[in-house]
C-alpha cells in the first residue's frame, strides 16, 4: 500500500497504524546476537523463549549513529526515506516500484508454461487496463480481479457472473490510482503454500516451504510450525515428487533473471488446486512477496525456537474489541500450558508479541 501510494510520508490506514504496534516485536525471533528490533514502546513479552535481538527505541537510534543499518519487513518509499535520513540505508529508487506490482506474475507463470513445469494456461493472469477489458473477459465463470500493489486480502475481489455495479466502481477506483488491474479465474483451491527464498550476490537461495491459511477474503491467518519433511511430504502426497522438484530448479532461475539487484528475503505464494477434471494441479506463482513474510518467521521458530519432535500453529488474530485479547490470553496460557525444552516450546500456546489491555494483534504459537 505505502508502494503504491509512493509518498514519503504516507499514512497507513487506523488498522494497520495498530496492526504495526501491537506486532512490532515479532521481528525479534529474526534476529541474532547483537541485533536490535525497533519498538515503539518496550513491554513485557510473557514468555521464556531466550531471544538474543533485543529492543530499541526510535530515540535510542542516534547512539548507534554509523554502527548499524536498517533491515526492514518490507521496503518502500516511505521507510527508505525513514532509513535514509538517519544513515541506516538508502533512498527508494522509482525504478523499484515495478519489483512489487503484480505483473511479474505473468512472467513467472509464462516461464513455467513454456518449460512444461505446468500445463494449465487457465491459470495465466490476464492485465486489463480498462473497465471495459474486465467487463469484455469476465462476462462468464468466476473470477477474482487483484490490485497491482495491495496488502494481504484487501486488493482482491471476487466477481460472479459479470461485473456488478459496486464491483465496477471498485475496479474504476484501482485504475484510477494503480493504472491496471490482474484477472483471473476462481480456481478450487485445496491448499496454500509457498516456497521462501534469499536473494544474495550467489544467486537466488532456496530456505524452506511453508503451509499457510488464510481467511474467506485472502487474509493471512497462521502458518505450520515443525519438521520440514512433514510439509514436503504433503505436497508431495498432493502433487507428487516430479513436481516439486521442477520447482525447486525453476524457480530461483526466473527469480534471478526478473530480480537480478534485490537482495534479501522473499516468497512465492502458490497453490494446490483441483482441475476441471478433477486432478490436483499446482498453481506456482499466486503471489510474489519481496519482503520478509509470515512463512519466513515460522521457518525461524521452526529452527530456533522449537523443539525437534513438535510441531503446530504459527497465528496473527485479531481482535476487534479491545480488553478480548487479553482475556483470550490469559485463558490459552491457563489451558494449554507451554512446557520448554532447552530453551525451545515443546507444547503448549505463548504469545509471541506483547499483550495488554488495548492489544488488538496478537502472534501466538501453540505447539504439541
Amino acid at each position: 500500500m505505502a508502494i503504491a501510494d509512493g509518498g514519503k510520508f504516507y499514512m497507513p490506514p487506523a488498522n494497520v497504524k495498530k496492526m504495526m504496534w501491537d506486532l512490532a516485536y515479532l521481528p525479534a525471533y529474526l534476529g541474532d546476537d547483537g541485533d536490535y528490533v525497533l519498538v515503539e514502546e518496550k513491554l513485557a513479552v510473557e514468555n521464556d523463549l531466550q531471544v538474543d535481538c533485543k529492543t530499541i527505541l526510535p530515540e535510542e537510534l542516534a547512539v548507534f549513529s554509523g554502527e548499524i543499518m536498517g533491515e526492514p519487513w518490507g521496503l518502500s518509499p516511505k521507510v527508505c526515506h525513514w532509513m535514509a535520513e538517519r544513515g541506516l540505508g538508502e533512498r527508494w529508487q522509482v525504478t523499484q516500484k515495478d519489483w512489487y506490482g503484480r505483473r511479474n506474475v505473468c512472467e513467472v507463470l509464462s516461464y513455467l508454461i513454456k518449460n512444461k513445469v505446468v500445463a494449465d494456461r487457465r491459470i495465466l493472469p490476464q492485465v486489463c487496463n480498462s473497465l471495459g477489458e474486465v467487463f469484455e473477459r469476465a462476462r462468464y465463470d468466476r473470477w477474482l480481479v487483484k490490485a497491482p500493489w495491495s496488502s494481504s486480502g484487501k486488493g482482491l475481489l471476487r466477481l460472479e457472473e459479470g461485473v456488478s455495479d459496486k464491483a465496477g466502481k471498485w475496479i474504476s477506483g484501482v485504475l484510477k490510482r494503480q493504472g491496471y488491474v490482474m484477472l483471473e479465474k476462481y480456481l478450487d483451491k485445496v491448499e496454500d503454500f509457498a516456497m521462501e527464498f534469499k536473494a544474495t550476490d550467489q544467486g537466488v537461495c532456496f530456505i524452506g516451504w511453508s503451509c499457510f491459511s488464510t481467511g474467506e477474503h485472502g487474509e493471512y491467518r497462521g502458518n505450520y510450525i515443525g519438521d520440514q519433511r512433514n510439509i514436503e511430504k504433503r505436497l508431495i502426497d498432493f502433487l507428487g515428487q516430479e513436481v516439486l522438484k521442477q520447482l525447486l530448479w525453476h524457480i530461483p532461475v526466473i527469480l534471478q533473471k526478473i530480480f537480478p539487484t534485490y537482495r534479501g528475503y522473499l516468497g512465492v505464494d502458490m497453490m494446490v488446486y483441483r482441475g476441471e477434471d478433477g486432478r490436483l494441479r499446482v498453481q506456482p506463482c499466486v503471489e510474489i512477496n519481496l519482503r520478509y513474510n509470515m512463512g519466513i518467521v515460522a521457518l525461524f521458530l521452526s529452527h530456533k525456537y522449537l523443539d525437534i519432535c513438535s510441531e503446530g500453529e504459527f497465528t496473527i488474530t485479531f481482535y476487534s474489541i479491545q480488553g478480548k485479547a487479553l482475556e483470550e490470553h490469559r485463558r490459552l496460557c491457563i489451558e494449554f500450558p507451554a512446557v520448554y525444552k532447552n530453551n525451545r516450546i515443546k507444547s503448549g500456546y505463548i504469545a509471541l508479541t506483547p499483550v495488554s489491555e488495548t492489544t488488538q494483534f496478537v502472534a501466538s504459537l501453540k505447539c504439541y
